[in-house]
């Protein structure tokens, strides 16, 4: 699998080698720690927090960046997360697991159909951020909230059904960093977190550092939707920055990527190296808003280690 993924993520250094280099080197320079100026008649800015084992958390160095919407008004500030950060939230993952891969399959299925029930409760907000952040239409928003709400709803109908056989064992893959697709900040980011902790892992995102407002929202209703504290954990910044450091931490199992060449290239060079599963794409490959895509085998595979289990002929059909 690692050759496979490497064969589509390595491309040619003539174009992209000074890419590659400088890919994850620095994050985008974080603004000082003092407010944005807000216009007294627009409504209140927002300030986001990192999501580290179930609680909001302020980054490490206490800086941000501010948010704009397609308009370019300021929406609010977003904390730059740190290596630290990182560190803190791959511990809370990996602190989480074996309580949350030891859960039954049934168990968890309910628990994410309450997730899914409860964005439902938020469609409205969820398509308003959506719509303001990315300038498209209302009804576009609402669309992908609809999608995103229904690859929840698969993944939790799927918790039970995708365990082991008598003909082969699944294991959960473990603590899995997740590089959403920027281009869809609700849609890319549910059809990868829902089946990830569905299959019994935990996971540490990195969601579109474009339209982050999204994830922010979703942080809110997953802190109060009976998911235990460390199983879904959300870093904020640069993905570029942060995928590198997730790629290189030896305590994460498997690292989904979505994003430019370079960083696939990258990504998959980190994982050969510290050997953990590597998943990556160029971020326009995949129609995530398509059923065949977005879903089903073609994610669910990545979400076990599979061992299959040879019985002699004698055993499975004697008597």
């Amino acid at each position: 699998r690692h050759d496979y993924c490497l064969a589509k993520a390595v491309v040619s250094t003539q174009s992209t080698g000074g890419l590659v280099k400088q890919f994850g080197k620095t994050s985008t320079p974080a603004l000082p720690s003092s407010k944005p100026v807000v216009d007294p008649e627009e409504s209140v800015n927002r300030t986001i927090k990192l999501f580290i084992g179930g609680s909001l958390k302020r980054s490490a160095n206490d800086s941000y960046r501010t948010i704009t919407s397609s308009s370019g008004a300021v929406l609010g500030a977003l904390p730059d997360a740190t290596k630290k950060d990182a560190r803190d939230a791959v511990e809370a993952a990996a602190k989480a697991l074996p309580g949350w891969s030891g859960k039954t399959g049934y168990n968890r299925s309910q628990i994410l159909y309450f997730l899914a029930e409860n964005i439902c409760r938020r469609k409205e907000d969820f398509a308003e951020v959506i719509a303001q952040s990315t300038g498209r239409k209302y009804d576009d928003g609402m669309q992908e909230v609809d999608t995103s709400l229904q690859r929840l709803f698969m993944a939790a109908a799927w918790a039970d059904k995708m365990g082991s056989s008598p003909w082969e064992h699944k294991d959960p893959v473990g603590v899995i960093a997740i590089t959403a697709p920027a281009q869809w900040p609700m849609l890319g980011l549910c059809s990868l977190m829902g089946p990830a902790i569905a299959a019994g892992n935990t996971v540490v995102i990195i969601p579109s550092d474009k339209f982050p407002l999204v994830a922010a929202d979703l942080c809110q209703v997953v802190a109060t939707s009976d998911i235990p504290g460390g199983v879904v954990n959300m870093l904020y910044g640069a993905q570029s920055h942060l995928s590198h450091i997730l790629a290189q931490h030896q305590h994460v199992n498997a690292s989904w990527y979505f994003g430019y060449p370079e960083g696939c290239h990258v990504v998959t060079r980190e994982g050969i190296t510290n050997n953990k599963q590597v998943w990556c794409e160029e971020y326009e490959r995949r129609k995530w808003n398509s059923l065949v895509q977005g879903t089903g085998y073609t994610i669910n595979q990545y979400c076990y280690n599979s061992k299959a289990v040879i019985m002699p002929a004698g055993d499975t059909f004697a008597n």
